[in-house]
């Protein structure tokens, strides 16, 4: 299937070859230029081609002002002058639309349209009652005012055409089409001024009006840049702020993914982490979709990440052909260019930031630096959000066992039959484990041996829970298991299958003599469960260590009771 975009721009081509040759040929035959000047011929294309490669730039939008070049020139020569010169000056526009995706498609797109604009225009200044060469601004006024307005008109109609084909949906009164009005309300007294200043000094009007022109379109490029550097400066610090409200890895790398790619042209972003040698991705996203991706090499002296990480600063790169020969790992074909910066924390590379864009010259110095102070924020918040789980992890979990501790269970039975009590559950069932005759086993080979068998014990029930379930260190020797959506008589086998699981594990402690000694435990377990045996979670634990003391304990040890009420 022929993509939709690759047909627009084979009907665009097609289109250009069978209206603008055609329509210059006719223009030569039917409208001539009578008497060029062709001094004045040249130094207008000159600056038109000027005016179009040093556009003015308004919110990142350039606006063609050429117009105060060729519309004169229409006035005085005729339709074909003033298409000629503004084919001429979209010329200039390939070399300053290279980060467009296709900027010779673009150039084609735009002389058909300029083409057809010239066209109208021309026609309504006829239909107006202009005529060509008149000098009288009284018989002028009306027909320029029809000529600028059908230019400005065409211009938005044929863009949205054009955009509603390629499948893209703008408002009708959008920012673009406002900032072309003005540009056309600020064209037309120019042009006029231009036209009759040429009238009465000759070749002096142009260095007359070019210098302050030119002069003012710098200065508004310059005023433009450095709004664009200052606004988003504002949204990278408020990306910091937000950042630092994040507590966990996940939140700080989704939330800083999200943000970087409405920041800057991102069409392929990863995060790497650099630690121990090794190089892990942490986060990426391609296409708007965040992606796994494996590396073939994860030593970061390799590949395109190393050489970022060698480099002493961030790395700007405008194609592919730039970078390509360090690429001798995994990079996405269509990517073209490049920023990779370091993400420094205590003045030491932990990680690196990359962002690329399908488009060549997508990224300017400023985005470069943006991106570095971007990597500077990420580094403390995740270092942040490190420290954080760190310390829940530790508030959160025995010390001893590594299982979850008296806390963290209160809280998680809670929850669970808060969700039991309101049908998000549909039951929980609660072990609880008290390994047999412990108090023996620290008697008899010391406190430290019983902590060896507790550890022990822990991480065989831990593996052998379902990753849904909560384990947890009750206190001593005695632990629990929170169970949701497991009924109370499957609770029970799985407690009958641990239990002769603990009788047959080989629990062994090193002697005095340096030799293993295995010690026999056991395990006496009770079971009870929500809504069945109460509906607050105390009851259900106190009915749980009910069943283990009474049905469990008192019967001899190893075995599993359940509560019956």
């Amino acid at each position: 299937m022929i993509d939709p975009k690759r047909r627009m721009k084979t009907a665009i081509f097609i289109i250009w070859l069978l209206v603008v040759p055609a329509g210059f040929a006719w223009l030569v035959v039917n409208r001539p230029v009578l008497s060029p000047d062709w001094p004045e011929f040249i130094a207008i294309t000159v600056l038109a081609m000027a005016a179009v490669y040093f556009p003015v730039i308004r919110n990142g939008i350039p606006l063609l002002l050429a117009g105060w070049l060729t519309i004169p020139m229409f006035f005085g020569h005729g339709v074909l002058a003033e298409a000629a010169i503004m084919q001429a000056a979209l010329l200039a526009a390939i070399p300053l639309n290279r980060s467009a995706p296709d900027p010779v498609h673009r150039f084609f797109f735009n002389s058909l349209m300029f083409f057809l604009l010239s066209i109208a225009s021309a026609g309504a200044f006829r239909l107006a009652g202009g005529e060509i060469g008149t000098t009288g601004l009284f018989t002028l006024i009306l027909p320029a005012v029809a000529y600028t307005a059908v230019h400005a008109a065409g211009n938005t109609v044929l863009l949205h055409v054009y955009q509603y084909l390629s499948g893209i949906r703008l408002p009708l009164w959008s920012q673009v089409n406002r900032q072309d009005a003005l540009t056309a309300l600020a064209v037309f007294p120019l042009a006029l001024a231009h036209y009759y200043l040429y009238e009465q000094i000759g070749h002096w009007s142009l260095p007359l009006l070019a210098v302050p022109f030119f002069a003012v379109t710098l200065l508004v490029r310059l005023y433009d840049a450095s709004e664009r550097v200052n606004t988003m400066l504002m949204k990278t610090v408020s990306l910091g702020h937000e950042l630092s409200g994040k507590l966990t890895q996940p939140e700080v790398l989704d939330l800083f993914a999200e943000r970087v790619s409405a920041l800057l042209p991102v069409d392929y972003l990863y995060i790497f982490d650099v630690r121990n040698g090794r190089v892990e991705p942490l986060k990426v996203k391609e296409e708007g979709r965040f992606v796994d991706i494996r590396l073939q090499k994860d030593v970061p002296e390799e590949g395109i990440g190393g050489m970022i990480y060698r480099s002493e600063k961030g790395r700007m790169f405008g194609s592919q052909s730039e970078w390509s020969v360090y690429a001798n790992d995994y990079y996405p074909e269509e990517a073209e260019s490049l920023i990779g910066v370091h993400i420094v924390r205590n003045k030491k590379v932990e990680g690196i930031l990359g962002v690329m864009s399908k488009r060549k010259n997508a990224y300017e110095e400023y985005q470069l630096r943006i991106l570095e102070l971007l990597g500077s924020y990420l580094a403390v918040a995740l270092d942040k959000a490190r420290h954080v789980q760190q310390t829940v992890k530790e508030s959160e979990r025995c010390g001893l066992t590594g299982l979850y501790n008296y806390r963290y269970m209160e809280k998680a039975i809670r929850q669970h039959v808060e969700q039991v009590n309101s049908g998000e559950l549909g039951r929980m069932s609660l072990l609880m484990l008290d390994i047999d005759h412990f108090k023996h086993v620290n008697d008899s080979y010391g406190h430290q041996a019983g902590n060896e068998i507790l550890v022990e014990f822990a991480g065989l029930i831990g593996r052998a829970a379902d990753p849904v379930w909560t384990v947890a260190r009750y206190g001593g020797e005695e632990f629990v298991m929170l169970m949701p959506d497991l009924p109370k008589d499957e609770a029970f086998n799985y407690a009958e299958e641990l239990r002769r699981a603990v009788g047959s594990h080989p629990f062994c402690i090193r002697g005095e003599d340096g030799e293993d000694i295995r010690i026999p435990v056991t395990v006496s377990i009770g079971i009870s469960a929500a809504p069945d045996d109460g509906e607050d979670p105390m009851s259900i634990v106190r009915n749980a260590d009910r069943a283990l003391y009474t049905g469990a304990k008192q019967e001899g040890r190893n075995k599993v009771a359940v509560y019956t009420g």
